[in-house]
């Protein structure tokens, strides 16, 4: 259970929400939405696309999906798949059906900022506490943070969200200025370093537009934004507004074989992140008009020349691969360049990319709490299908072998928390494997299957069977680093210490465990003999017993706790659970007594040799525990 909750925050973390109000939009124009339309590239384009949602929904607990392609200027396909709402036998239609959009919610936030920038309101080198009004970032480092680290996820914060993030009661909620004011995260790199996904960030934008143009950022966007473009099936509102309502797509969970409907997520305070509901008709008229530099049908929401600018290129961790621009994120897919941004819930997956080049944008969303599998293939699938090409084969350098003992290791995301007890998710969510396979190949785990990947330039290499491509940095002194990965230029990642590898965090705490079990199991088994002990050998085995306990209750208790608040967690951190990390704190408090007795039992000689040998070993369990947690943050009640 404590791993599905890490992999639930790792696709929450994608999309943020912001309770807010929207207004009725009645003079924005209307696009062609001709769903029947072909062109002569895209033959067969609905069978195709009926086909592939209906395989991912055979193979994956979905209960929606809303799609809709726009290509040359039209609307050229919009449909709906399965239900909006299981319950009142709704099914999903791709005009008025809102799915919740998660972080693809971003781009509408970028946009606003770059209207901000070409009216003069906001200098995207200027120091973004400049237009912070009631509290400061702090000065960690001696470089400010700027808008321009902000679009390219390169401010440097650490990722966090437990206690505070999501929210199902709109009367508990947390408005964006106070969140933002509450919880600003740790700075953990200079700005402009890496690149690391921060909705912390974007939502900081999303505030910054408020304060520069003097109107709350929800009204923001659907005045400068939605009423241009016609978005009349659009918000960010939580929960939606009356005359949206009955166009909302249930999220659902499985229980007992049987879907149940999940609340309306609200995510407090973090809005401008990934609070946006919309229908794919509406998002088909967003991509028009950013494939049409910035207008629709006479209505323009940016100039042309900054359409252009947030389209290109702002930060690369490696050259060769797709990059960060202003706030679009850019992949390849079989030598096209898309632009775009994913984004995820705990109950909806999504994407939309646009290819410039082939005027072509898609955006699909699926209501489903599984995983992102068909999200993440739809748009491979469709250019597979649409612009394939043939994949070279790569014949391995002779001599990689000698030389791929360099780039071995765990690699770490920089997408992570250091400073708070979010840290200990990394203990679950493991890290990017890379090791030599023998072969003259990398094998690299850890995010998705295992692949192998052959080197095609310096510090280059391309997956055998794919084309996907990975990166390694070198630091001052020649020696690899850091690891970027294509497809993900807002995720970098660097070496991870030592302490983090699966010896540390994964088998010394097995085995340290399997210790404390054998406490009980050898009392069991001598406790006759107790009874005829010296008063400091039965303190010692009381005391021995006694941190083994307390460590064995805190990680069942864990477990217990986890498995009944589940999603719970991030809305707030319940009394029991503060209550259970007191155990740690005894856990290590009664090591010392431990350690004492395991120096007395050798100088007074305490039992027979062997015994002696458990107790010492034992003992050394307790301090690895003891370091152990206090590593990653467990020591204490440090929430945020």
């Amino acid at each position: 259970m404590i791993r599905k909750l890490v992999a639930l925050f790792a696709a929450l973390m994608m999309g943020f929400y912001l309770p807010a109000s929207a207004q009725e939009n009645t003079q924005a124009p209307d696009v062609e939405t001709e769903a029947s339309a072909q062109v002569p590239a895209y033959e067969g384009l609905e069978s195709f696309i009926d086909g592939m949602v209906e395989s991912h929904r055979k193979t994956l607990d979905i209960s929606g999906v809303t799609v809709s392609v726009v290509k040359d200027g039209k609307l050229i396909f919009a449909k709906g798949y399965g239900m909006q709402d299981i319950d009142k036998g709704i099914p999903v239609d791709p005009e008025t059906s809102l799915f919740r959009i998660g972080s693809t919610s971003k781009l509408f936030t970028w946009t606003s900022v770059m209207q901000q920038v070409e009216r003069g309101n906001i200098d995207l080198d200027a120091d973004v506490n400049t237009y912070l009004k009631t509290f400061q970032i702090p000065d960690t480092y001696d470089d400010p943070i700027t808008m321009r680290h902000i679009l390219t996820h390169t401010a440097g914060f650490e990722e966090g969200a437990l206690g505070y993030l999501i929210n199902y009661d709109i009367n508990n909620i947390t408005q964006l200025r106070e969140a933002m004011s509450t919880y600003i995260p740790a700075r953990i790199n200079p700005p402009g370093k890496y690149s690391s996904y921060s909705n912390y960030a974007t939502a900081l934008a999303g505030l910054i537009v408020a304060n520069v143009s003097g109107v709350p950022f929800n009204e923001y966007v659907e005045k400068n934004i939605y009423e241009p473009l016609g978005m009349t099936q659009s918000t960010f509102a939580e929960p939606l507004p009356a005359r949206l309502a009955d166009g909302q797509t249930m999220g659902y969970l499985n229980e007992a074989g049987k879907p149940v409907a999940q609340p309306y997520e609200l995510i407090t305070g973090f809005g401008p992140a990934g609070a946006m509901a919309s229908s794919a008709t509406d998002m088909a008229k967003f991509m028009l008009a950013h494939l049409n530099a910035g207008e629709l049908n006479g209505n323009r929401i940016l100039k042309e020349e900054t359409a252009a600018q947030m389209h290109s290129v702002l930060f690369q961790g490696d050259r060769r691969l797709g990059g960060m621009a202003h706030g679009f994120y850019e992949e390849y897919v079989n030598g096209h360049r898309l632009i775009g941004h994913g984004g995820d819930t705990f109950q909806f997956h999504t994407n939309m990319l646009i290819d410039e080049a082939e005027e072509l944008g898609i955006f699909i969303s699926y209501a489903t709490p599984s995983d992102t599998k068909g999200r993440d293939t739809f748009v491979e699938t469709f250019y597979d299908h649409y612009y394939p090409v043939e994949l070279e084969a790569i014949t391995p350098p002779a001599d990689f072998d000698e030389r791929a003992a360099k780039y071995a290791g765990t690699y770490k995301f920089w997408r992570h928390n250091q400073s708070t007890l979010e840290k200990a998710m990394g203990i679950i969510s493991g890290g990017l494997e890379v090791a030599p396979s023998g072969e003259g190949t990398l094998i690299f785990a850890g995010f998705g299957e295992p692949r192998r990947y052959v080197e095609i330039g310096e510090n280059l290499f391309r997956q055998v069977d794919g084309p996907h491509k990975i990166a390694f940095g070198e630091n001052e002194n020649g020696e690899i680093m850091d690891l970027y990965i294509e497809g993900l230029p807002f995720m970098d990642s660097s070496r991870a210490p030592a302490f983090e590898s699966g010896l540390f965090k994964m088998l010394l705490p097995l085995v340290s465990f399997l210790l404390f079990v054998t406490v009980f199991v050898g009392w069991c088994y001598r406790r006759k003999e107790y009874k005829l002990m010296e008063a400091r050998e039965r303190t010692a085995i009381r005391l021995s017993m006694a941190m083994a306990g307390a460590n064995l209750l805190f990680v069942i208790f864990l477990g217990l706790i986890v498995s009944v608040y589940k999603m719970e967690l991030y809305q707030n951190i319940p009394f029991i659970f503060d209550l259970n990390l007191v155990l740690p704190i005894v856990a290590s408090l009664l090591t010392i007594g431990v350690v004492y007795h395991s120096v007395q039992a050798w100088r007074e000689g305490y039992w027979r040799k062997g015994r002696r040998v458990h107790y010492t070993l034992v003992a050394l369990a307790g301090v690895y525990m003891t370091v152990f947690y206090y590593y990653w943050n467990i020591l204490g009640f440090q929430h945020y």
